[in-house]
């Protein structure tokens, strides 16, 4: 019998072992050539036009599906290869040679993959469909999705994931060579050694923490980030960072070390075992648990700011864009075909409507950090103004000085910063104007090429003599979310001259907020994908690491039936020793991720609270089905 031939016997009569390393790797080939299949789908790469191009974001999320795959194979190959050392070391006591054994290792991992290539590829050209229609329906297409197996994506998830295979391979090879014969035979006894409490060390940890905290929670026109901008939020991310490493290396340790001196609770029941385990076994898992907090952190935080942008999408575009149809007015037999084309349409009434006038001449912005030195501005008299702010129902600016100028927000992220207050600007005919308010609204819709600014009458008058008039046909209308078709219709009149006028400008609501709808629908789409694939790498780094040491503590466990601890109680007690390790990531990440993502829903003016609260619970609930899976495989091991 040749040694593929004993490599393919061993899996056909082991097949329940092997499916602990084949389930992990099929899952990880689903998910990779699942997401991306979709990123060659012409389908939607074709349609996502408002986004310009959609690949670059795919290829970015493939990377990190890439490492997270390297993880989780990794992980099971290594718990799987730990449970067979005995096995190995078996088959050297028979008289077979360390490069036969390694050989036969060698075969069984490649058999092993490239089946899991097989059934993981078929399953994802399988659901790649059923998760085009999910993106389609998030990015509000309306269009039914083909099926659709792209050549592309399946060579390259050959590609990876052989090599992925051909190094887990090469690993379980050299293992061989790496271990004596009594290391191999002794590698379920080996175990970390027990490490003493540091209350200085967990001091140090709430310290840090606190001052990341603090750094983050500071007001974003304080003194602190005016002098070092955006490495003060770098310096509290590495503070946090830390805090979290120290937190798990000492904090629990030293609270678990105070409950051994609380005897009635340390001496009930079987809590004297579940408690000196976990000491006992705290040391091999405070690198883990730091990287599992930090992971979720970014997960959480990641989720929560996209579901939250998502939710505030209508009520920040409506800020933005608070007019429905905004076009350069350029004859009235345009303006008269616009206006019918809205009349015709009867699910759209006219709300009001203006035709605004204004003069748009060069300016020099350079002073307030927002703008390139010459941008078109628009100016806007103080009576239009008015006039357009009564329609709208907004306040209006009263008594503007001579050389004095209003402006609005330009979009900017950050809400909370004034940048022009007191600023002046030059403009082409050499006149000077200082901005006297900043009004955090809109007049007009945001556009990325010209700036509004409203000056007093007398001063418009004069620069009225100098300057050729100009008219801004204002519509707002009801159901603008629907108004798609009637958006591309005006939009087509309104271009439909030869000559192309660069100080022609067109925009709508529908415009704008069908894009934000196609890219948080992307972002949300992938972003959810990332999150559960992140989900699964923390679930399985903690669910392998636990199995290994339930591998580990099995002859302890079979001490503790003999002493009369049965199932129930043993039951028990493994519920109580994993629990806490599963609940440490989450005690870091949520308070870690909640104070970056209010800074950042403070920064935007935003609240997040309702999407960030339902992601937690949502992670939470999932992350609790990995911990009851995990006990009930833990029981299992020490039962078999």
């Amino acid at each position: 019998m040749t040694l593929f031939s004993l490599a393919r016997r061993n899996l056909k009569t082991n097949t329940k072992q092997y499916l602990l390393y084949f389930y992990p790797m099929v899952l990880s080939i689903v998910i990779y050539f699942t997401f991306v299949s979709l990123q060659y789908n012409n389908q939607i790469i074709q349609t996502a036009t408002a986004l310009g191009k959609v690949q670059p974001a795919f290829m970015a999320s493939s990377v990190l599906l890439f490492l997270f795959s390297a993880t989780f194979i990794w992980y099971s190959n290594s718990f799987f290869t730990r449970k067979r050392k005995k096995e190995i070391a078996l088959y050297s006591l028979f008289g077979i040679c360390k490069k036969q054994i390694a050989r036969l290792l060698f075969y069984e991992n490649l058999i092993t993959g490239f089946i899991a290539l097989g059934v993981g590829i078929a399953i994802g050209a399988i659901l790649s469909k059923l998760f085009a229609m999910l993106l389609i329906k998030l990015m509000g297409f309306s269009f039914i999705a083909t099926f659709y197996i792209s050549s592309k994506a399946i060579i390259q998830t050959l590609v990876v994931f052989t090599g992925i295979i051909g190094v887990t391979a090469i690993h379980n090879y050299r293992i061989i060579y790496r271990y004596t014969l009594i290391e191999l035979l002794k590698a379920d006894k080996q175990g970390p050694v027990e490490k003493k409490a540091s209350k200085i060390t967990a001091l140090l940890s709430l310290l840090i923490l606190g001052v990341g905290y603090y750094i983050l929670l500071l007001p974003g026109d304080s003194a602190f980030y005016k002098r070092y901008g955006f490495t003060a939020v770098m310096f509290s991310l590495l503070f946090m960072l830390i805090g979290t490493f120290l937190f798990n290396r000492s904090v629990f340790h030293v609270f678990l070390e105070k409950l051994e001196t609380v005897r009635g609770i340390y001496f009930k029941g079987t809590n004297l075992i579940s408690v000196s385990h976990l000491r006992f076994r705290m040391k091999g898992n405070v690198v883990i648990l730091s990287m599992i907090a930090s992971l979720t952190t970014i997960t959480l935080f990641t989720l929560g700011a996209i579901f939250g942008f998502h939710h505030n999408l209508l009520s920040e575009t409506s800020k933005n864009y608070p007019l429905s149809i905004m076009y350069t007015s350029q004859s009235k037999e345009i303006d008269y075909q616009v206006e019918r084309l809205i009349k015709e349409d009867r699910k759209h009434s006219i709300v009001f409507s203006k035709k605004l006038e204004y003069l748009q001449l060069e300016g020099d912005l350079s002073s307030t950090g927002r703008w390139s030195n010459q941008q078109p501005i628009l100016l806007i008299s103080e009576t239009e103004y008015q006039k357009l702010a009564t329609k709208m129902g907004l306040k209006y600016v009263k008594n503007i000085g001579k050389d004095r100028a209003v402006v609005f927000h330009d979009g900017n992220l950050n809400q909370n910063k004034d940048p022009y207050t007191g600023k002046t600007v030059q403009l082409s005919d050499q006149s000077k104007l200082t901005i006297q308010k900043y009004e955090k609204g809109h007049l007009l819709n945001q556009s990325y090429y010209s700036f509004p600014m409203v000056i007093n009458n007398s001063q418009y008058q004069q620069l009225k003599k100098h300057n050729d008039i100009r008219y801004m046909q204002i519509y707002k209308l009801e159901n603008e979310k629907s108004m798609g078709e009637l958006s591309k219709e005006i939009e087509d009149k309104v271009y439909k001259t030869s000559s192309f006028d660069e100080a022609l400008q067109y925009s709508s609501f529908h415009q704008e907020y069908e894009r934000g709808v196609q890219t948080y629908g992307l972002l949300i789409f992938i972003g959810a994908f990332l999150g559960i694939v992140f989900l699964l790498a923390t679930g399985s780094m903690l669910y392998y690491k636990q199995l290994t040491e339930a591998t580990a503590d099995k002859e302890r466990y079979k001490i503790l039936r003999k002493i009369g601890m049965n199932r129930k109680q043993m039951k028990g007690t493994i519920a109580k020793q994993i629990l806490p390790v599963f609940v440490l990531p989450l005690v870091m990440a949520i308070p870690n991720s909640s104070v970056i993502l209010s800074t950042l829903a403070r920064f935007a003016n935003i609240n997040m609270l309702q999407p960030y609260l339902i992601t937690i619970a949502i992670y939470i609930g999932i992350y609790f089905g990995y911990y009851l899976l995990t006990v009930r495989k833990y029981t299992s091991i020490i039962n078999y």
